[in-house]
């Protein structure tokens, strides 16, 4: 299988902004983001894109606000400068079964290894009051066939406190036990601490928001 490689750069030195809100303490660190978090140096098209289940999460809106997870890469372009993805990702509001859809741009600065940046029309907001979505850098710890891991960190301006964020994704909605296991395995050797981890939910999630396909025409030839 013919491997499409994103970026091939040398790892580059993090900047991370400093503007940020978290709910009542949560994921609250002392100290500043790490700058020896290993992530990758490029990723794979066939690997990245195509529709992904998140199954644990270290984020900064409540963990028990949403369910069913679920993202989807559509590769779009590759340039010089950058490679393009549009981004849909879906999930449920647990207050009132609310379905929620966002729909964006994601780029991989070809000079940044795997990292990118995400954009969201209109602008994602998960409660997370004046924290920056559009200038957050986020990095890809490991990508492969199986699983995605996720990674950013986000300093806090007014304290001496950070916070780690994470999301692991599967292809699959149902979650399968060596699979947590090996991705738990990874994320212990980074160093992250996956106590701090949620679990998403993905009972009653429906068809995840996708469109159902047009039933097909049934051809009668007469004789």
């Amino acid at each position: 299988m013919l491997k499409h490689l994103i970026a091939n750069s040398p790892l580059l030195v993090l900047i991370f902004l400093t503007s940020s809100y978290l709910v009542a303490g949560q994921g609250r660190k002392p100290g500043s983001c790490r700058t020896d978090i290993q992530y990758l140096q490029s990723v794979d098209i066939e690997d990245f894109e195509g529709i992904w289940y998140m199954h644990h999460g270290m984020t900064l809106d409540n963990p028990r606000a949403f369910r069913c997870r679920r993202m989807n890469f559509t590769y779009l372009y590759v340039s010089p400068d950058e490679t393009g993805y549009r981004a849909e990702a879906f999930r449920i509001r647990n207050r009132g079964e609310t379905p929620i859809v966002s729909v964006g741009s994601l780029k991989f600065p070809s000079n940044c290894g795997a990292q990118f940046r995400i954009t969201y029309w209109p602008r994602a907001n998960p409660g997370t009051g004046e924290i920056d979505w559009n200038n957050l850098r986020y990095k890809v710890l490991t990508s492969n066939s199986a699983f995605l891991i996720i990674y950013a960190c986000q300093n806090f301006e007014s304290s001496s406190e950070h916070a780690e964020l994470v999301w692991v994704y599967t292809r699959s909605e149902n979650q399968l036990g060596w699979l947590e296991d090996m991705y738990m395995f990874i994320l212990r050797e980074r160093g992250i601490d996956v106590n701090q981890l949620y679990r998403i939910d993905h009972r009653q999630c429906g068809n995840y928001g996708i469109p159902p396909r047009p039933a097909g025409t049934l051809l009668v030839i007469g004789i």
